[in-house]
């Protein structure tokens, strides 16, 4: 029931605050989001830093087509006008505080656990390569061209 309840959250969340006219500029970036999750889960089975406690089915359909991608959605729709250091470090402090806050609900609630020498501030740390890698796919790829609003 936990991860449908995200699950549902989730796309609440999106149909609240998404801009669907700008959904070519965002779909090749969650797309890519999603290749890198789909890699992470593989690599984590056989390298088990972190595990997901519950049913399999809920799990991957609350993460990998809930949370996933309309965090990623959401992240590059409200990128800063200036994206210069000051605004980019101030925004990337809000999502990764975001996501960690998302992940240690897992973790607390009993839905998360960590392996080996991964911790919290492992998480923390990735997040903030992810979002960093996130906003360079978009910026490099150009793909706010994609967009009819931008």
């Amino acid at each position: 029931m936990f991860y449908i309840i995200w699950f549902i959250l989730s796309w609440i969340v999106w149909l609240r605050f998404a801009d669907r006219a700008r959904w070519r500029e965002m779909l090749p970036v969650v797309f890519f989001a999603k290749t890198l999750a789909l890699a992470t889960d593989l690599f984590v089975v056989h390298y088990p830093l972190w595990e997901y406690v519950g049913p399999l089915l809920f799990i991957h359909l609350a993460d990998d087509l809930g949370i996933y991608p309309v965090v990623i959605y959401l992240f590059i729709q409200w990128l800063p006008d200036s994206h210069t250091i000051k605004p980019m470090l101030k925004y990337w402090l809000v999502w990764t505080t975001i996501a960690v806050i998302i992940e240690l609900i897992y973790v607390i609630s009993g839905h998360m656990r960590y392996h080996l020498w991964w911790n919290t501030w492992h998480s923390y740390a990735a997040d903030w390569f992810l979002y960093w890698l996130f906003y360079q796919y978009h910026r490099i790829l150009k793909l706010e061209r994609l967009s009819a609003n931008r």
